[in-house]
């Protein structure tokens, strides 16, 4: 009966524990890559989070095929499979494998596909502002 207390306690407090997939984000992610476009092009080390999910969307026909591609492109990222044409400006990202768990990576790609999207329009009125700055 003691056994079963302490797993049931263990397994809660490992399911307590998980971090979201956004807490995920914001502390493996940010520090190249913005959630929203930033007031000034300038301090872009990386394509913002929304922009990423744009083209993402606008590339893939559903949600399953973009979540693939986050978690093998974040893993083993190459030219051929690069989404956004940014790679011309930022460079080729590194490869996170040694960042952020497959586990982890996962609950970023259904954070950034559920939560992270933005309309064209948004994205264009967004993006203009960023480079008027």
């Amino acid at each position: 009966m003691n056994k079963l207390i302490f797993t049931l306690l263990s397994l809660s407090a490992s399911i307590f524990a998980m971090q979201s997939g956004e807490e995920l984000f914001i502390q493996k992610c940010t520090s190249c890559h913005s959630i929203n476009m930033p007031k000034s092009h300038s301090t872009l080390l990386a394509p913002p989070a929304v922009g990423l999910m744009f083209h993402l969307n606008e590339n893939f026909s559903n949600d399953e095929e973009i979540k693939e591609h986050i978690l093998t492109f974040t893993l083993h990222p190459d030219k051929e499979t690069a989404i956004c044409k940014s790679v011309r400006s930022f460079g080729l990202m590194p490869s996170q494998k040694d960042n952020v768990s497959e586990k982890e990576l996962k609950l970023i790609a259904d954070w950034l596909v559920d939560d992270v999207y933005i309309s064209r329009r948004e994205y264009k009125k967004q993006k203009k502002e960023m480079f008027a700055n």
